[in-house]
């Protein structure tokens, strides 16, 4: 059994041992250990930068921030029982302030991109969208249209092209008749012209009959023209009726790939420029949506392309009937909340999102300011 001595060595330790326990935090304290900044911020506010961009933040009637994200960010930060602080400023200015730790997060229609992902946190996105193109509906109809398709490149090719074929059915008629057929001279240059005559009059079934031939190949050539012309009439037809009518019946824009033919608008600094540019397109720069569609409605630019969502709500608040945005849009745009790299909100913003995302106040956020479609 052991004795009193025994015991008090180890009474000692243990007695040391807890105080030891008990002092760690005072001097931890006094080394300078602090509170996380997440755990210091966690009732106070949110600092969050955003900018005008309709429907997705603007300043509402009452001066307020309101829209689709300020919306989606106001409950995001309910749900983590934090109220929200905005801060305006530009597009490039929120995202260098998101960058530098100035803000907690950003918010308006921010487009997720590998670039920004580089340089930033997302969350998970809460709306996906395409770049639409805008169109005046009243440009390109009317005859001017169709006279001024005369004079296109695309024109001009077909034209090239037919007289080619022309000359080629020619030359082989010539080239029997010749010789053979007082109306087929031996001189090329007249020969030639002759035969480029008789292939035009035979395509077109004119017939005058001031020239045919009379050597077995040259009906033979006849033969195989006249087939081949009908075939030809029929495409080349097509062709130019299709050129000289499509402006009449509506905008010559119908798609992304009409786009190549004309000077398009884009807002600086955004993802519907650096589309543009990266489909070497030619391009001129405006500061906003308004600019845009102005330029578009003078005739400076034959399109103007932006979020589609962003320029239909523009459109119908502003310039009902004057812009038409076309149905289809161009690649995927997925809007989220741009956080600092490594930042502590992000799950947990990412959890209550996902949360929010699933509940009818989502649903009745997106009826109220895009409609029921």
């Amino acid at each position: 059994m052991p004795t009193t001595k025994t015991r008090a060595p180890a009474r000692a330790f243990a007695l040391i041992f807890a105080l030891l326990l008990g002092a760690l935090p005072a001097i931890a304290q006094q080394q300078g250990a602090a509170p996380t900044p997440q755990s210091a911020q966690e009732t106070g506010p949110l600092i969050i930068a955003t900018k005008d961009v309709p429907p997705f933040a603007f300043v509402g009637a009452g001066g307020e921030w309101t829209g689709i994200a300020i919306d989606v960010v106001t409950a995001v930060a309910a749900d983590l029982g934090r109220a929200v602080e905005w801060r305006e400023d530009t597009l490039s200015g929120m995202l260098s302030a998101v960058e530098a730790g100035e803000v907690d997060a950003a918010a308006a229609a921010i487009t997720i991109t590998p670039a920004r992902e580089a340089a930033l946190d997302f969350t998970f996105p809460y709306y996906t969208t395409g770049l639409g193109i805008a169109v005046d509906p009243e440009a390109g109809t009317g005859w001017f249209q169709v006279v001024r398709n005369l004079f296109t490149w695309q024109f001009a090719v077909a034209i090239a092209t037919l007289s080619t074929v022309l000359l080629i059915a020619g030359a082989a008629v010539w080239a029997f008749e010749r010789g053979h057929n007082e109306e087929f001279p031996k001189d090329t240059a007249q020969g030639l012209g002759d035969g480029f005559w008789w292939a035009a009059v035979t395509m077109t079934t004119v017939g005058y009959g001031d020239k045919a031939p009379r050597t077995l190949g040259g009906r033979i050539v006849g033969v195989i023209w006249m087939f081949t012309a009908m075939l030809i009439v029929a495409s080349f037809t097509a062709a130019i009726a299709a050129s000289l009518t499509v402006g009449s019946l509506g905008t010559p824009i119908q798609s992304v790939s009409d786009l190549k033919n004309y000077r398009v608008g884009v807002v600086s600094d955004t993802t519907g420029a650096d589309e543009m540019a990266a489909r070497g397109l030619r391009i001129a720069h405006y500061d906003n949506v308004a600019d845009g569609f102005g330029a578009l409605l003078e005739g400076q630019i034959g399109a103007f392309v932006y979020d589609k969502p962003l320029m239909q709500y523009i459109a119908m608040q502003n310039y009902e009937g004057e812009v038409r945005i076309l149905e289809d849009a161009i690649g995927r745009q997925d809007y989220g909340i741009a956080l600092p790299t490594d930042s502590e909100l992000r799950e947990p913003m990412n959890r209550a999102l996902l949360t929010y995302l699933r509940s009818e106040d989502w649903t009745r956020v997106q009826t109220r300011y895009l409609g029921n479609n």
